[in-house]
């Protein structure tokens, strides 16, 4: 991948699935990880998300938890099963972070949780760290 420069520092630019029946939230998601030099890549329920998981192969995919056709916890399940995908990272987005799906998501191998609505800046903090452990 590329490097972009942010602030001086390189930054390795990554390919980044987003997976929300939301258009707004697709968009919000994007606009934001696009200003950090990522590549970003959209489906817009869950069939789409592994699809494009399988033909795109995404450093990270950002998955909403409800979403048409497939769930996010199938989608997850799905990837980590599959050789192509299994060290995929996964920030699960969800409206209401129950501990009951905060337990299942880490269970399924989700690396972080975002709950909507979130500030931009909380989404970019979270992201970096995410793609962080991959440099590691």
């Amino acid at each position: 991948m590329s490097a972009a420069s942010r602030g001086g520092a390189p930054v390795t630019t990554r390919r980044i699935l987003v997976a929300d029946d939301n258009q707004q939230i697709r968009l919000l998601v994007g606009a934001a990880l696009r200003s950090l030099g990522h590549e970003i890549v959209q489906a817009v329920d869950g069939e789409d998300a592994l699809q494009k998981a399988i033909s795109e192969r995404p450093d990270l995919v950002l998955l909403d938890v409800t979403m048409p056709k497939l769930d996010g916890f199938e989608v997850l399940r799905f990837l980590h099963k599959q050789p192509e995908t299994a060290n995929v990272k996964v920030i699960m987005l969800t409206t209401a972070a129950q501990q009951d799906d905060l337990k299942h998501g880490a269970d399924l191998g989700c690396d972080e949780y975002l709950t909507k609505p979130f500030d931009p800046k909380a989404l970019r903090v979270v992201v970096e760290k995410v793609l962080a452990e991959l440099e590691s």
